[in-house]
């Protein structure tokens, strides 16, 4: 069965104050980490994506949003 899908896109502006918080990111249940396994993050080079499946693409695209905020947000905090 399909179900509809939204991605954010991770850029290596992401790791300028170190390693992201992957967790947080992660602990929406419906949201999938895709690390593409670079080495040298760069601003603006693609390193990898979240992807959100839900009922409706408006509730996808929430949540990825969410949990890309929720990464940034605690990695920028400390």
């Amino acid at each position: 069965m399909y179900r509809p899908a939204a991605m954010a896109n991770l850029l290596g502006d992401l790791w300028q104050n170190g390693e992201p918080d992957w967790a947080a990111a992660c602990s929406f249940p419906q949201v999938k980490l895709h690390l593409y396994g670079k080495l040298t993050p760069k601003p603006g080079r693609k390193m990898g994506h979240l992807t959100a499946m839900a009922d409706t693409p408006q509730d996808a695209a929430s949540l990825v949003r969410g949990a890309r905020e929720d990464e940034w947000e605690n990695e920028n905090e400390e």
